[in-house]
């Protein structure tokens, strides 16, 4: 009797689909990057799902303050936040996935103050009060050149500085400046610019923890997922619902490969 129910079950095991692998990541609000509104949720959000999706993982964002994240991810309560920039102080404990996008880190500023104003290298920047975001990986970067920097507990709060004239610089990446400012000062955008020049290109990544469980093999299938997504089209259609693609490729920084 065993053998004749056994090809029924074979195929009714067959048959049953596999169901996705659920892992939960950490990220903050980083707009165009990432957004908490789940209606639009920032091309950089979509493009980590979709990877793990195409290797059938299943991906949910939950968000915490910047430095909560990388404390989370340290003590292997999480697998992984995004996005992050590879630093030396992070690789004791976290890997770090291919590069998702690259980032132009430039230091915003009022016209009427500094009109024209390009940068040359950090150590031009020593005689201004330069606003920064905490938690930042380029604390470190900031102290060793010895800038004298007014850190802000977010993005908003350090472009805020800016306006009323209590920093001479903000630094942030290109599109979150302007997306900030486009929805904090939307009357007044044609009083602020960014440095033409960038002082860092920056790759962003997911960090994943070395001390979460099956970590390893996670990262290696979402680097998988990000080269799928990259070959057939996803990664494109995705960026295109929040970019303009057509515009000049120094404001707008595609990674095809």
């Amino acid at each position: 009797m065993p053998k004749i129910f056994l090809i029924p079950t074979l195929l009714l095991l067959l048959a049953t689909p596999v169901l996705a692998e659920d892992v939960v990541l950490l990220s903050n609000e980083y707009a165009p990057y990432v957004n908490v509104d789940q209606n639009h949720p920032g091309f950089l959000t979509e493009l980590v799902v979709a990877a793990f999706k195409e290797v059938g993982v299943k991906a949910h964002v939950e968000f915490r303050p910047w430095r909560r994240c990388a404390m989370l991810v340290e003590s292997g309560s999480y697998l992984g936040a995004f996005p992050y920039a590879i630093s030396k102080e992070r690789e004791k404990y976290a890997w770090f996935s291919n590069s998702i996008w690259s980032c132009r880190n430039v230091f915003f500023y009022l016209k009427k103050s500094f009109p024209d104003y390009d940068y040359t290298n950090l150590e031009s920047m020593r005689s201004y009060l330069i606003g920064g975001t905490s938690g930042n990986y380029y604390e470190k970067v900031f102290h060793k050149v010895g800038l004298r920097v007014d850190y802000a507990p977010g993005e908003a709060s350090g472009l805020w500085k800016l306006w009323d004239r209590r920093n001479d610089f903000f630094a942030e990446d290109e599109l979150v400046g302007w997306s900030l400012i486009r929805r904090i000062f939307p009357e007044q955008r044609e009083r602020f610019a960014s440095t033409p020049t960038p002082w860092r290109i920056n790759p962003q990544h997911l960090m994943i923890s070395k001390k979460y469980p099956g970590s390893r093999k996670l990262l290696q299938r979402f680097n998988e997922g990000l080269k799928k997504i990259r070959t057939n089209g996803t990664f494109h259609m995705i960026l295109s619902h929040y970019i303009d693609l057509d515009q000049p490729s120094n404001t707008i920084r595609f990674e095809s490969k």
